[in-house]
């Protein structure tokens, strides 16, 4: 082993999670308050730990269970991004050197296969493609690669009016239309309550419609936003006194806001209360300092595309990029492959 691993257990959580707020990649779907909204027995948590002279370089959130009858550790599978969270200062040479011990200890405890999906670049704290490139060099492949969407805040215009103008025609005129019509939007509404009760009534309501159900149930949702009250925003649109939409914001970390919710009731869509409540959360984003607003995939299974999802983000001058899962089906069997890692420890700096 290059570093001292451990599992992680309880006692470590306040570590833990200020090394999730410092990593590169880290963000709120790797905190220990995010994992303990989920039901004890949901999931064989198995969080691993990676050390160097006692201080936590790197961590690994991950949980162990059966995935097409293969032993799997999963990071992770009650959260949206898992994967190698790893400190500022670790280079190359230790990131491949991490992966060789993550695969070691991953064979001693009779895994099958390593499964993750590490959030997208936007989310890290100084972009770097290091540990996808480690992964690749190491055997793992693509099992798929989602398509996400988000629109960069850094330079647009904190006048309404102005950044208005830089959507859609389309969806200026739908802006307007449900301002004219007198739609309002109350922020920042608590997740708890018939409050909870009105929005969930219409996200539930308008999943239905789709054939799908909600990924988390009411009361998941208000357990969560007990454990991170700073980090789940609701917002919703009024008409008349009714509610006719909601939107559900994470704040992940200091860089990104992500819509993870939004809703209408059918017989409202004709208001436009959508695409106000998205510029809604762009400009409040932006005007708070975070530097992307990620509005999510608009992929489904079997490298579908949602078509007319991401059409209504472009409208918004939202950009894509890659969401991939990274596996590796044959841990028990692994090998380092040819110079994975450096002949000598040291290594010389070339300087052509």
């Amino acid at each position: 082993m290059y570093f001292d691993v451990e599992f992680y257990n309880s006692s470590q959580r306040d570590e833990w999670d200020r090394f999730v707020r410092r990593a590169v990649q880290g963000n709120l779907f790797h905190s220990q308050k995010f994992f303990a909204y989920h039901p004890e027995g949901r999931f064989e948590h198995r969080h691993l730990i990676f050390r160097k002279k006692g201080h936590i370089v790197a961590v690994w959130p991950g949980a162990f269970r059966d995935e097409d009858g293969l032993k799997s550790w999963t990071s992770h599978p009650g959260a949206s991004y898992g994967g190698l969270l790893t400190r500022e200062d670790v280079d190359l040479i230790n990131v491949h050197r991490m992966i060789y011990d993550l695969i070691e200890v991953a064979k001693e405890h009779g895994v099958q296969r390593l499964r993750l999906t590490p959030p997208p670049l936007i989310y890290h704290r100084r972009m770097s493609d290091t540990v996808e490139f480690s992964l690749l060099r190491a055997g793992f492949t693509y099992l798929k690669q989602d398509y996400t969407q988000a629109i960069d805040l850094t330079g647009l215009p904190l006048a309404e009016r102005q950044l208005i103008a830089m959507y859609d025609s389309k969806t200026r005129t739908a802006i307007r239309k449900a301002l004219r019509e007198g739609v309002t939007i109350k922020h920042n509404l608590p997740l708890t309550g018939d409050t909870l009760d009105e929005y969930y009534d219409i996200l539930y309501t308008n999943r239905a419609k789709l054939g799908v159900k909600p990924t988390h149930t009411r009361d998941e949702l208000e357990t969560l936003s007990k454990l991170a009250p700073k980090q789940l925003e609701m917002s919703m649109a009024y008409y008349k006194g009714k509610a006719i939409a909601g939107i559900l914001n994470f704040i992940c970390n200091e860089r990104i806001m992500l819509e993870f919710y939004i809703a209408h009731r059918d017989e409202a869509q004709n208001l436009r209360p959508s695409p106000l409540l998205v510029h809604d959360s762009i400009l409040h984003a932006h005007m708070r300092g975070f530097t992307w607003y990620d509005f999510g995939i608009s992929t489904e299974p079997q490298q579908k595309v949602t078509w007319g999802l991401a059409r209504f983000k472009e409208n918004f001058s939202m950009q894509g990029f890659f969401r991939n899962t990274l596996v590796l089906d044959t841990v028990q069997e692994w090998t380092a492959p040819e110079n994975f890692l450096p002949d000598t420890p040291d290594v010389d700096v070339d300087v052509r």
